[in-house]
Formats: structure tokens, sequence, C-alpha cells
């Protein structure tokens, strides 16, 4: 469906919003939809319009459509350092990797077992083509309204990525323990926990911005989780005081999110060599503090949405060869890339510390 030239204008403004601006594609593509209403049909070809201009920084060849079918990662707006280093380190595999940044990437959601059970959910998704890929994960293939449906409304699901999911099914929280979200943002994975545990024990939800806990505690109403305490990260002392009472810990650190490119290339036009190897010492940081947070025989988990090495199992590599690591084992690990049984890329360590303190 081509886009009428009368909304082309408003096309080059949300992409001028995006890259002179610096404002969320995400947000950019709400305040368009905000202004033009589109229908269902056209709402799909506006967002894939934009999100070809961001990846090839052209918007007048994504609105002539001559970006429609492209996948060419040589074309695309990819910072060269982050080129080098997936070239570095997938060699052969390089392309792969990048044009993986490029593709579309389906809207999967989680279904929140405090309020109903799977096969309702989907009886109630059932206008949005929903299949049920594995455990509470649903894939949505005509995710329109979506978020203004009823099921939504009440609580029944979360967005949630596939992977992401998996990441967080590796702290396996059950009823009546101590849980902490180490970086835990707007809560997607602490809701997780939340009906893990069926609503019960205690899940302490840290971040250091506190406009995230806010939506958490908004997502929280909504899906009738009671058990999670939010946090707002304000001097070091508030982690230190929870040292060693935890059962189980996660760790999803802030990271390149090359991972998740596909959802949000606009990621890529921030991402600098500095702003990369800073990322690299804050991640280091934050496992170290918060790695302390378990008790003897407690779990630790360390994700982060990220294809780069560096950033995951060089990470743990490290902590495992330092002081702050010497109580801790690796007890499994995994890489996916984008695409990967459709979800995003993601590593993810599981550490068990030893019971003896």
């Amino acid at each position: 469906m081509p886009i009428p030239s009368s909304l082309h204008d408003a096309v080059r403004q949300s992409f001028d919003d995006v890259v002179i601006s610096g404002r969320h594609l995400s947000t950019a593509i709400e305040n368009l939809f905000r202004t033009v209403h589109p229908a269902p049909g056209l709402a799909t070809t506006l967002r894939s319009t934009l999100f070809q201009a961001i990846r090839y920084n052209n918007v007048e060849a994504a609105l002539a459509g001559s970006l429609d079918t492209i996948l060419d990662p040589d074309l695309a707006d990819i910072p060269p350092f982050l080129r080098e280093l997936v070239a570095k380190t997938y060699g052969k595999d390089k392309n792969k990797v990048l044009s993986s940044f490029l593709t579309d990437a389906p809207t999967f959601v989680r279904v929140n077992t405090i309020k109903v059970s799977v096969d309702e959910c989907l009886r109630a998704l059932r206008p949005f083509q929903a299949v049920r890929v594995e455990g509470y994960a649903l894939r949505i293939d005509r995710p329109f309204a979506l978020f203004s449906s009823e099921a939504f409304e009440d609580g029944w699901f979360e967005q949630m990525d596939v992977t992401s999911q998996r990441a967080a099914h590796e702290l396996n929280a059950r009823p009546g323990q101590r849980i902490i979200d180490a970086c835990a943002g707007a809560g997607g994975k602490t809701l997780l926990f939340a009906a893990s545990m069926q609503n019960k024990g205690r899940i302490i939800a840290l971040d250091t911005h506190a406009g995230k806990l806010q939506a958490l505690r908004q997502r929280m109403a909504r899906a009738g989780a009671d058990i999670i305490d939010p946090r707002v990260i304000t001097t070091t002392k508030v982690v230190k005081r929870l040292n060693d009472t935890a059962d189980g810990v996660f760790i999803d650190v802030p990271c390149t999110g090359t991972g998740v490119v596909r959802r949000n290339p606009d990621i890529l036009r921030n991402l600098t060599e500095k702003t990369y190897q800073e990322l690299l010492v804050i991640q280091a940081d934050i496992l170290r503090r918060n790695a302390r947070l378990a008790k003897p025989g407690g779990t630790v988990v360390y994700a982060t949405c990220s294809v780069l090495p560096s950033e995951g199992k060089e990470q743990i590599k490290n902590f495992l060869a330092s002081e702050d690591g010497e109580q801790f084992k690796l007890a499994y690990t995994w890489q996916t890339l984008p695409g990967d049984n459709g979800g995003d890329g993601f590593y993810v360590a599981r550490l068990t510390r030893s019971s003896a303190a």
C-alpha cells in the first residue's frame, strides 16, 4: 500500500524528529499515528517506511518505495566501529549478523497467569491471530490495536519478546522466594517473576530511573502483581543493604542493544565507540555489585540483549576470574542472534553462589 502524497510531509517530520531532535522512533511513530489516525493497513506501511528510512538514513528513498525490499548491510547506516566488531567476532558470518539488524521482528506477548490461563488468553486474542510459541509466550500475527484491547486493559498479557521471556525463566523464580531484579526498568521481567512465583513471596525491583519504576507501578496495578517493591537507587547504600539476602538475582545490564536493533533501529544513531567502551565498564561494575545480593547457595542470572561477546561471555569470564567472583560457578550459558526462533539476540549466564559465604 503506497503512502498518500498528502502524508509525505508528516513522515518527513517524524524522520526529522528522530534524526535531528533525537526522539525515540517509537515515540515519533506514536505521535504520527495520533496526527493521521491511519487504518491498520496504512499504519503498517507508515511504520515500515519509517523503519527503513532510519535503517538506511534516507527518508526520500523510503517514501519512494525503493527501500521496500532492500536488505543490504553495506548500504545500512551502521557505525563503522560496530561493523568492525561484528566482523572480528563473526568472521564470514558477519553479514548474517548485520542483516539481522535490518529485518522486522514479530510481536510477542507473555500471558499473565496471575489473572488468566494461556487457553483463555488465546481465545481472547483470536482476532489478533495469536499463536502459542512456547510456555506462556504468544506470537501476535495481527497486532494492530492489540494494546487498546479489553484483554490488555484487564492485565491478561504483557508485551515481551520470546527470548526475553526465556532469559527471565533462567532464574527459576518460585513461590515464596525473595528475588531481586537489579536493573528492573519498566519491569517486564519483574512481572514475569511475579507470575512464576504465583504472586507469593517478595520481589525487590531496583533501578536508577524513577520514571521507569513509576511505569512499573502502573503495570503492577494492571497485572495484579502485589509482591513487588520498586526502589530507586539513589546511592550505593540502597544496593549494599541487600547484600546476601536474595534467593535469586536477575541482572539485565545496560548494553548496546545490538540484539534488539530490528525493533529499535534508532539505537545505532546514538551508539559510538566511546559509549560502547563506557558500557563495558558499567556492566562490569553492576555485575560486581549486584552478584553480592545473592545469599549463599543463591542464583545470579546475568543477561544482555547484545550480540557482542565483550558484553556477554567476556564479562562473565572476567568476573569469575576476579576476587568478587570467587564464590560463584557458571552453571549454564547461551547466546542467540536476532531471528533465532523468531526472538531477539540475547546472552544469558546463570551463576550459582557457593553455600559457604
